[in-house]
């Protein structure tokens, strides 16, 4: 009875190790993984060397401002043997201002998407996407493979004028009619916008969270000062009212490449601020290069990638989280 008891007890044993082993090895597994799909480098058989797969899925083409057809943008993106190219129109605006589609012309983008997806379907991955402006009705973006939620504008009534993103003289023009001259008023209404975006629009996708600091690099060169003031305390504090608000919502935040392809600046939107509060929270991010060109397409992107190392952002290669 000892010896088999012994015995029982000694399989036992066995069998614990076992056990703890495959735990093991599954665990390696998931982090290898993630790994590779979190970085997206495999080994090019022909060549032996590392190569980038990259995937974009913020793509304009000439049914808004960007400069190529859809088809080019596809034709591109096979070109540089990226995974997955994802389009992402700018949403109809009542006042149709010429950067945004016009409603016949939504119709028009929606088919011509769905049609290269599927000519195209051997060899790449097409998704039909919006970026969906704030002022942009919300009736129904169930068409839609993915939202891209942003702020272009401080005011629906004065698109063009209170525009964050188009000429320097528009945004000052706004600062002084509707702000009295106060920059930070305007950048605290900015990020009001932005903190909202998700419940207005029950958007996937945050695009370039602060643009509103889009001038500042070239305005430094120009002025020895910032075109606005991201140190001081009410931009700070406006920022982080949005911030928190945001990251309590299923979104994802691009690190968006847009005015760096553009020559705007040389580092991504958000700033490292932000990067440090979304590695905090390990809020899921997503590369965007805002392309509106074919030779854009992935500009930025090693660049873009050393934040997301530098901050263990958490980096996912899908612009929807299921």
């Amino acid at each position: 009875m000892g010896e088999i008891l012994e015995n029982l007890l000694s399989a036992v044993g066995v069998a614990k190790w076992v056990v703890l082993g495959i735990i093991i090895v599954y665990a390696i597994f998931l982090f290898v993984n993630a790994f590779v799909k979190t970085k997206r480098m495999f080994a090019n058989p022909n060549s032996g060397k590392v190569q980038k797969i990259w995937a974009n899925f913020h793509t304009h083409t000439t049914f808004c401002d960007g400069k190529n057809t859809p088809e080019e943008m596809v034709e591109a993106a096979i070109n540089s043997n990226m995974s997955a190219l994802g389009f992402s129109g700018h949403s109809h605006l009542p006042t149709e201002p010429d950067w945004t589609m016009s409603e016949e012309g939504t119709k028009e983008y929606k088919e011509t998407v769905l049609a290269l997806r599927e000519k195209y379907k051997d060899q790449i991955e097409i998704l039909l996407g919006i970026e969906q402006d704030y002022w942009s009705k919300t009736d129904d973006l169930s068409d839609y493979d993915f939202v891209i939620g942003s702020v272009h504008s401080i005011f629906e009534k004065d698109i063009t004028n209170s525009a964050v993103d188009g000429a320097r003289n528009s945004f000052n023009y706004a600062v002084d009619n509707y702000f009295g001259g106060d920059r930070m008023a305007a950048a605290e209404r900015y990020f009001e916008l932005v903190g909202d975006l998700f419940e207005r629009t029950h958007c996937d996708i945050i695009g370039h969270f602060d643009l509103i600091t889009k001038y500042n690099e070239k305005y430094i060169e120009e002025k020895g000062e910032p075109f606005i003031d991201s140190e001081n305390p009410r931009f700070i504090e406006a920022e982080r009212k949005a911030l928190e608000k945001l990251v309590a919502t299923p979104v994802i935040f691009e690190i968006n490449t847009g005015g760096m392809g553009r020559g705007f600046r040389s580092t991504p939107y958000p700033s490292e601020r932000v990067m440090a509060f979304l590695s905090k929270h390990q809020t899921p991010v997503i590369l965007a290069s805002d392309a509106h060109k074919t030779d854009t397409l992935t500009s930025g992107f090693d660049t873009a990638l050393t934040y997301v190392e530098k901050y263990n952002l958490n980096l996912i290669n899908t612009p929807r989280i299921q």
